[in-house]
């Protein structure tokens, strides 16, 4: 409570433009999922990329898509430790709260960078996932696609990396790797929705880098309004209309709590 007490000028007038929104998106990072036991890439003292830093430049480049395509089945091995965090994951109270602003119509999409699914399975329907999805796996091969579920639980039981069954080639999981292009389809798609926007809500991400930032720049170019979310500042905080520095499970939900409360009056 003394948390939201001390931000509530800013979750208000977060409130407020949402409210006088005629088209605003959502756009999400890692730090959306922290909460959910996902670690995030740059969190102080505990974020996915410090962590392998620490380890040395071998563990930083065991992530790339380079790597993946030497030795798919070390990929995996270093990778396990995530894919156990994720499947036991559960959405949190920030994925809810953006499921519930969508279903009240006060944003029309999430733009996320995460892979997890959480999202969906809050309630967005309307989500765009520009790093990819860990929802299938596709051979690097003969390009055949599968449910990536299955062939997960399989290697976490066994050890074993998953193959194609018809070719035998490793399955990637669909998520954009260091060294992979993002998908034209979902960076299109990305992009004509924030072409409408109005509003961009930033949540959970330091917006520190990454071809999908650019978004960002496009949503600043055309004078959309910013609402940013995030524990830690951001590069964007100075042109924001809304800063909070909160987890996101916590200041979403009391947005949505606001907004909430307005409609039954």
């Amino acid at each position: 409570m003394r948390q939201l007490l001390d931000h509530t000028t800013e979750i208000e007038q977060a409130a407020k433009l949402l409210r006088n929104s005629l088209s605003a998106i959502a756009f999400t990072g890692a730090g959306l999922s922290t909460s959910s036991g996902i670690p995030d890439f740059r969190g102080p003292g505990k974020g996915l990329w410090e962590r392998l830093e620490a380890a040395g430049a071998d563990e930083v480049q065991a992530g790339t898509i380079q790597a993946f395509g030497r030795d798919p089945q070390a990929f995996y091995e270093r990778m396990k430790p995530l894919f156990q965090k994720i499947i036991v994951a559960e959405p949190n109270e920030a994925h809810f709260a953006l499921g519930e602003l969508e279903a009240k119509g006060y944003i029309q999409a999430v733009i996320t960078q995460n892979a997890d699914m959480l999202h969906q399975r809050a309630g967005s329907k309307n989500v765009i996932e520009v790093h990819g999805s860990l929802a299938e796996a596709t051979c690097i091969q003969c390009y055949r696609s599968k449910t990536f579920r299955p062939l997960l639980d399989q290697y976490l039981a066994d050890g074993i990396m998953p193959r194609c069954r018809e070719c035998g080639g490793a399955m990637k999981p669909n998520v954009i790797l260091p060294g992979e292009q993002l998908s034209m389809q979902a960076m299109l798609a990305a992009k004509q929705a924030i072409r409408h926007a109005d509003i961009l809500l930033i949540a959970g991400t330091s917006l520190a880098g990454g071809p999908a930032t650019t978004l960002i720049d496009t949503a600043y170019l055309q004078n959309s309004r910013l609402i940013i979310v995030n524990q830690t500042p951001t590069l964007m905080d100075a042109s924001a209309e809304a800063v909070i520095y909160m987890d996101v499970a916590a200041a979403l939900p009391a947005i949505a709590d606001i907004l909430r409360e307005e409609r039954k009056r």
